[in-house]
């Protein structure tokens, strides 16, 4: 009963927000405003808007934008690995009260490195004549290569002047 009740709970809040808790929320936490604004609760509000763009022409939409009617509320800016999830980004927009995101992506670096770590191996039934032999499991040390991409990220935040 426990159980269902456990699968119940995550199937009702949906396994995107469960998994939005857990990670880090880069937008968020890299955040610089530019206009204070009251934040508000993001439920109800309807997503902003996002605009993908080159980085190199993020500050030339940013212009474009501005000349024609848009205040910038606020931008973050980082650098990771991570993959940051779509929903902090809307979420963000939503507190904010924004209505257009212009958001850029670039790739910056791929670094490796060697990973050492142990794995359990399983023990071995070995027959040499008629006769098996058991081999007991053992932690043996294993090295990995692991690859990490890294990208810049930007995203500014704006609604029409006045709202």
């Amino acid at each position: 009963m426990r159980w269902l009740l456990i699968i119940l709970m995550v199937i009702s809040t949906g396994c995107t927000s469960v998994i939005d808790r857990l990670s880090v929320n880069h937008y968020e936490r890299n955040y610089i405003t530019d206009i204070e604004v009251t934040h508000r609760d993001p439920q109800g509000h309807p997503a902003p808007t996002v605009q993908r763009v080159f980085m190199r022409h993020h500050d030339r939409r940013l212009e474009t934008h501005q000349t024609g009617g848009w205040e910038t509320l606020g931008s973050t800016e980082f650098n990771t690995s991570d993959s940051p999830r779509e929903n902090h980004l809307l979420d963000l927009g939503r507190k904010l009260g924004a209505t257009l995101v212009v958001h850029s992506r670039e790739f910056d670096r791929r670094e490796q490195r060697m990973v050492k770590r142990r794995e359990y191996q399983e023990g071995e039934r070995i027959r040499v004549n008629d006769t098996t032999v058991e081999l007991p499991g053992r932690w043996v040390d294993v090295v990995d290569v692991e690859t990490r991409e890294y990208h810049n990220y930007r995203a500014t935040f704006l609604r029409t002047v006045g709202e």
